[in-house]
């Protein structure tokens, strides 16, 4: 399936009778397409996706593949190019409006198309797409191609082939960055080594059982630092929370410039940070420790203080020790035996504190929990881990019809046990565009999602060191989700905060070349040079500071005549005159001011507003 996206920064919205929609513009026509320089166009891909415009639920969008394969003509605003459709199934509605392609470029266009009457939704149907241009100063050129799928919205069934179907909706490819949370009873011993032996912190547990030869030592800590006697849970009552303040962490991610959130509402350790019936289990921050559902006071500040952060949550499928997992038991060093858990030491049975017995884990406990997530927490992003089974079939079939019939377009990752909306990659990003959506995920630590008291501050990402990932990981068309890890106490390391607001500082004076674009198809850059697009407009990032001139040796959608300016920093707005320019390079000259103006990533606008 083929994830693509492309930012809806100007919809050609006239609706003619004929459903017809132009992309032309008034006024007199850019002399190089009134000399009769036409583009090559042809549409690759088309396909009806399970996604609608945002407070249009009844328009669902279909997405093309338009590719100018021509070697040397681009595609401009002159050209005239009109997108139409005929179709017994649906009406066109809206389209985006295209601006530029350049020569070997492929870009994403949306379509928006309702069911007509009589046409059940989620019905068979099909719909020809055509491409008219030139008009202006020759004969007409088309192109064309069916589409045919699903139309309109129907219910989502519990098998895979059905949710495959279903597409990540457009906010989450426009929102880019977002803020892992790994909090929890880990975060008492918070232990995970340094350098060569470091492991994730919040796997302590795991890693006392896995005894004296796991590199991490964590078995040995444990036993030097707390006595053979002193089990895992033990550590609940000092997991105290008493400097949590809900508020506090949603305005610092607010400050850091991030558009989503996703707090761990339940590591492997099982012990969850929200209230769950108790005829299931007691093992929640609600029954032990500080007695508080931490997973609702975060969510409802974040709807209440930065009601624009979008809401996830994480969730472990497997707990390592509950005894109900045994019978589906994950083997291996990074395994999810079940339970009861023993002590490492004695090798003596000890308790699951809060366990309540039930039929069967996947049945009775974790599809109840992934529920109690969906509905009464209403998570906007269902981040799960590990997989193994599961019967998320039939959770994500019942939730996505749920929120379609509430105006909700939600999302779930590849960690379920489903193929999802997008592939998660950890402390891991790509090396070039992959054109299905993906989200890179990483602690600012060096190796742990979990605080980790060993950790030398000198070690932690800097400001520096987020914005350029971030950069990097949206020029290839994912997202970054950056994990911070809380004291057991509930306040922030300064480390996370200093390096979290200096980003954030930087992103703000950057947004609109981060939020809301897309990929550039041809190709990311390489360093020192990152490409984000929209269909307006195209960004030129440059990673490290450079002299007088900056030559970009690649082919991009830039014409004589455009104007490149400074995208944020002091100097914002300042135009940078272009020096020399053919289609395969081309050169600016940069002030050291402009340098001096800025830091972490450069960013330059190529506005299309060229008349050549």
């Amino acid at each position: 399936m083929f994830h693509a996206i492309i930012s809806k920064a100007a919809f050609g919205l006239l609706a003619l009778g004929s459903f017809v929609i132009s992309a032309a513009i008034e006024g007199k026509l850019e002399p190089r397409s009134d000399r009769g320089f036409p583009p090559t166009l042809a549409i690759n891909f088309g396909v009806f996706t399970s996604k609608w415009f945002e407070g249009t639920p009844n328009v669902q969008v279909l997405e093309l593949v338009v590719s100018n394969t021509h070697g040397n003509n681009y595609l401009t605003l002159a050209d005239n190019l009109v997108i139409s459709l005929t179709s017994d199934h649906v009406t066109l509605v809206k389209v985006d409006k295209l601006y530029r392609i350049a020569p070997g470029e492929s870009v994403v266009v949306q379509v928006g198309v309702s069911n007509k009457p009589g046409v059940a939704q989620g019905a068979s149907g099909s719909a020809t797409l055509t491409l008219t241009y030139g008009t202006n100063y020759g004969p007409a050129i088309t192109t064309s191609t069916v589409v045919n799928g699903m139309v309109g919205f129907g219910d989502y069934t519990a098998d895979a082939n059905s949710l495959n179907h279903h597409w990540n909706p457009d906010w989450y490819h426009e929102i880019k960055y977002g803020i892992f949370i790994h909090w929890g009873i880990y975060s008492v011993p918070a232990f995970g080594n340094v350098g060569s032996n470091e492991d994730y912190a919040e796997w302590y547990w795991k890693r006392m059982n896995d005894g004296p030869t796991f590199r991490s030592q964590t078995y040995q800590y444990h036993e030097a630092t707390y006595g053979p006697n002193f089990n895992y849970d033990d550590f609940i009552p000092q997991f105290t929370a008493s400097k949590f303040d809900a508020k506090q962490w949603i305005d610092l991610i607010g400050d850091a410039g991030a558009q989503y959130v996703v707090p761990v509402t339940k590591h492997h350790d099982g012990f969850a940070l929200f209230n769950i019936s108790s005829s299931i289990s007691r093992r929640t921050s609600v029954n032990f420790g500080p007695k508080r559902d931490f997973i609702k006071e975060l969510l409802d500040a974040a709807k209440q203080h930065q009601p624009h952060i979008r809401r996830g949550t994480y969730f472990s499928m497997p707990e390592w020790y509950h005894p109900g997992y045994k019978k589906y038991a994950i083997s291996g060093p990074n395994g999810h035996p079940g339970g009861p858990p023993h002590n490492p030491y004695t090798q003596q049975e000890i308790p699951y504190t809060g366990y309540v017995p039930v039929n069967d884990y996947v049945v009775d406990l974790q599809l109840p929990e992934m529920n109690q997530l969906a509905y009464e927490y209403e998570t906007e992003i269902m981040w799960c881990d590990i997989g193994g089974a599961n019967n998320a079939t039939i959770f994500a079939s019942k939730w996505l019809n749920w929120a379609r019939k509430q105006g909700r377009q939600v999302t779930f990752n590849n960690r379920c046990g489903l193929p999802g909306d997008f592939d998660t990659p950890e402390y891991f990003t790509n090396d070039a565009v992959v054109d299905k959506k993906w989200e890179t995920n990483r602690g600012m630590d060096p190796f742990s999602f979990g605080y980790n008291f060993q950790t030398p501050d000198s070690t932690y990402l800097t400001g520096a060191d987020i914005v350029q990932t971030l950069v990097d990981v949206v020029s290839k068309n994912g997202n970054f989700l950056l994990d911070i890890g809380p004291k057991a106490d509930g306040t922030i390391p300064q480390i996370m905060q200093s390096g979290l607001k200096d980003a954030g500082a930087w992103i703000k004076a950057h947004s609109e070349s981060i939020f809301n674009t897309r990929y550039y198809r041809i190709t990311p850059g390489l360093n020192p040079f990152r490409f984000t697009t929209k269909l307006n407009a195209f960004y030129i990032h440059v990673m490290s500071r450079g002299g007088a001139t900056v030559t970009v040796p690649y082919r991009i959608p830039y014409l004589p005549g455009d104007k490149i300016t400074v995208v944020g920093g002091s100097l914002a707005g300042t135009e940078v005159p272009v020096t020399s320019w053919n289609q395969d390079s081309v050169t600016f000259a940069v002030s050291d001011a402009i340098w001096q103006a800025d830091k972490n990533v450069w960013t330059f606008k190529v506005n299309y507003d060229s008349t050549w």
